[in-house]
């Protein structure tokens, strides 16, 4: 039976019949044994379940991701038993539950059969001349020394989905968040060290006194001599929030206007203090939770009456996804928690779920939000 459903699956595929569930099957059975080794005999089944995923990625309708399909097929026959059964049971649950009209239970089933995997180590690096390195995906940091002495610029980058760990020349080391990038100096060789963020990083910036160590970003500058630092500049989120977690920084409002800094006064922070600066290119600053603060570079999202359009935001960044919300949703309904970042996004979204107060629907890349 289990046979048979797989070259059903298949066979729908190469007809173009197969539905966005068939799709969404097939990538979640990819990137669920992607991470799994196994050592299991190759199948007769491996050219044909090879040939569709060629197919498939050649036509772009999944993305492209490490060709590790080989060894994935390799397994097929194993797992097909458990993994199409209870597919296909899933499907039937579904059927039933919609006949019945239990809409909660019937998109639980949905999202466990659509789910989708977590961010994982992945960046790019930008030479000076151009060219662009993929950095080592089974690797969490790379480390850029200054044997080089003709100094270029570098930028290093995750994409939404991606996170990873830089050593700068002077030993200072960055962790960037998903959707974000650093461009720095291959050689600190002035009187300071100059690097600029777009998105999100923690910074531990090895100590020299002679040379400050200042951070870029639009509409801000940061200098330190040493420290411990997270920095959330995002877009997205309107403001740019620097908290600190040991030493001291001074954080000053920029703008391309030097009038229009006028009356607008660096701050310093203390270990536990936050700096925000808003639109009006004030700053103010307020005591917060650490943990919190730095929780995603600990692999943790941690919430504490946080708005479900934050929340949503830092999902689709970590998950590379994009949110749809139904207009009956208030986006600044707060929830408060914490759930690893290791865990699929279905987990994540039950623990919103279990308030009663949300619903999700998965379709492929998509998350639909209602009430």
């Amino acid at each position: 039976m289990e046979d048979k459903a797989l070259n059903d699956l298949l066979e729908r595929y190469r007809k173009g019949k197969a539905t966005q569930e068939d799709l969404a099957f097939l990538e979640s059975w990819y990137l669920k044994y992607n991470q799994q080794p196994y050592a299991i005999e190759e199948t007769e089944r491996k050219k044909d379940v090879d040939q569709v995923w060629t197919s498939i990625q050649r036509q772009n309708i999944l993305p492209a991701k490490t060709k590790l399909w080989p060894r994935i097929a390799a397994i097929a026959a194993a797992v097909a038993a458990i993994t199409l059964g209870t597919w296909l049971y899933i499907g039937e649950i579904a059927s039933s539950q919609r006949a019945s009209g239990n809409d909660t239970e019937m998109n639980s089933a949905r999202a466990r059969m659509n789910d989708i995997s977590p961010g994982r180590n992945l960046a790019t690096l930008t030479l000076g001349n151009g060219k662009v390195i993929t950095l080592d995906t089974n690797k969490t940091n790379v480390i850029v020394t200054d044997s080089v002495k003709t100094m270029t610029m570098l930028t290093a980058a995750t994409p939404r989905g991606g996170t990873y760990q830089v050593t700068l020349p002077d030993g200072s080391k960055v962790w960037l968040n998903a959707a974000s990038k650093i461009s720095f100096p291959s050689l600190f060789n002035g009187n300071e060290r100059r690097i600029s963020l777009a998105g999100e990083a923690y910074f531990e910036v090895s100590p020299n006194k002679s040379r400050p160590f200042i951070v870029e970003s639009t509409g801000q500058e940061i200098r330190v001599l040493g420290t411990h630092f997270n920095v959330n500049t995002y877009a997205d989120e309107g403001t740019i929030k620097t908290t600190l977690l040991e030493g001291s920084v001074r954080v000053s409002p920029v703008t391309l206007s030097p009038s229009s800094n006028s009356g607008h006064h660096d701050v310093t922070l203390k270990p536990g203090q936050q700096s925000v600066l808003g639109l009006s290119n004030k700053i103010a600053i307020t005591q917060v939770d650490l943990a919190e603060a730095v929780a995603w570079k600990n692999g943790d999202f941690v919430m504490h009456q946080q708005k479900l359009s934050q929340i949503m935001r830092s999902l689709e960044r970590w998950y590379n996804i994009e949110v749809v919300y139904s207009e009956s949703v208030e986006l600044n309904q707060t929830f408060s928690g914490s759930v690893s970042r290791s865990k699929n996004i279905s987990e994540i979204l039950s623990v919103l779920e279990s308030t009663k107060q949300l619903k999700f629907n998965i379709n492929g890349r998509k998350i639909l939000v209602t009430k």
